[in-house]
């Protein structure tokens, strides 16, 4: 297998844009990306797209905007981790000799609300109680672990806040405001003990990445190159769903088990451990998943993750800063490009090119997400 390197990254602005076509919100971000990496669109070989609402014809429409050179055109629906699959297959293709250069996009339009339950909907006895939409069934799961580690309910404000100050530095940041710990604690209940400003939003955007074989990266100029130096992939086992308390259900919010498998793996084929990572991007579309995320990828010992957001242990200048850009919490979640936007960040955080950079130059970074139930995992190095 060859080195892959990512040679370049675009963005566009998460939030709401009803008036906006999936072609409009990726072309900044695919224009940014060609811009970056100093690719043309016609040295592109292959394009892998990340989205779950679109219809038959969009990829296509999507990638043939900047020309019709007759490259094969991929779609993947994964949930919130679309574009981070889309992103490891590509990797795949690349760094096995079959393509040198990919395009992966990443994008989203979404309804406002809930995303619906997705368990067996209107045929579990969790739906008819109504305990299937996600947000009800991680408030069981943190109302168990504020008990079982004797968590306080103000470790939950505390990581929102960094979020939201993390996202007000971020320009493609759904939400870039500030919130206080009074404000977050505040906010209506949706799911007790689950507040809203604890939730992130449904979102609308797009996030691109050009991705080239090390020894091709060269043509281009491979200063700013940034490596991906492992990845890891799984679904979940009879005993990630079943097995003790760190049991999975609907995400891997309950114990971080699927997580922590893979996160062995990731770190193996890196050659790489949790104390060399620099920044991680971590799937936090509750507080509470951050918090089983960063015990689950060997941060801290398990149940200590309240604890150390309380004494900023993740923040940009701590021990460990997670989610630079706000994450999926404050920057905003559009299923589609999620995935990439964590890529993004990284190598911008990688370059030293951050909105939100972290100091002392980080060498080593990581992402994860979630999705569908399953996990995609990668390790960039500079």
């Amino acid at each position: 297998m060859r080195e892959v390197v990512v040679l370049g990254v675009g963005m566009h602005k998460f939030g709401r844009f009803p008036d906006e076509t999936f072609e409009e919100l990726t072309y900044p971000a695919i224009s940014h990306a060609l811009e970056d990496s100093g690719v043309p669109f016609k040295d592109i070989e292959v394009a892998f797209c990340g989205v779950v609402n679109s219809g038959l014809y969009d990829s296509r429409n999507v990638i043939q905007q900047f020309g019709w050179t007759g490259i094969p055109i991929h779609s993947m629906a994964q949930a919130s981790g679309s574009s981070a699959a889309a992103f490891r297959v590509a990797y795949w293709t690349v760094a096995s000799g079959l393509y040198d250069t990919a395009l992966i996009v990443g994008y989203e339009k979404m309804a406002r609300g809930f995303i619906p339950g997705t368990v067996m909907p209107g045929r579990s006895h969790l739906d008819v109680m109504g305990l299937d939409p996600i947000p009800a069934r991680v408030a069981l799961e943190m109302r168990k672990r504020l008990e079982l580690y004797e968590e306080p309910i103000e470790a939950h404000a505390a990581y929102a806040v960094q979020s939201s100050e993390n996202a007000a530095l971020n320009p493609y940041a759904h939400y870039p405001v500030k919130r206080t710990a009074e404000e977050v604690l505040n906010s209506v209940v949706i799911s007790d003990p689950l507040r809203l400003l604890m939730c992130c939003p449904t979102s609308d955007g797009a996030a691109a990445a050009i991705i080239t074989s090390k020894e091709k990266a060269k043509q281009y100029g491979a200063s700013r190159a940034i490596t991906v130096a492992g990845w890891a992939c799984g679904s979940p086992q009879a005993e990630d769903l079943f097995g003790g308390p760190g049991a999975f259900i609907g995400g891997d919010f309950k114990g971080g088990n699927l997580t922590r498998r893979m996160a062995g793996e990731l770190y193996e084929k890196a050659g790489v451990g949790p104390k060399d990572i620099d920044v991680a991007l971590v799937h936090d579309p509750f507080t509470m998943a951050a918090m089983v995320d960063i015990e689950a990828l060997g941060f801290c010992p398990e149940g200590e993750g309240g604890r150390w957001i309380l004494e900023g242990k993740t923040r940009v200048d701590g021990e460990i800063p997670i989610n630079t850009d706000g994450g999926l919490l404050c920057k905003g979640h559009p299923m589609g490009p999620t995935g990439v936007s964590q890529v993004a960040e990284v190598v911008k955080q990688l370059r030293g090119e951050a909105s939100n950079q972290v100091p002392n130059k980080p060498k080593v970074g990581l992402t994860h997400s979630s999705g569908a139930g399953m996990i995609n995992m990668l390790v960039l190095k500079r």
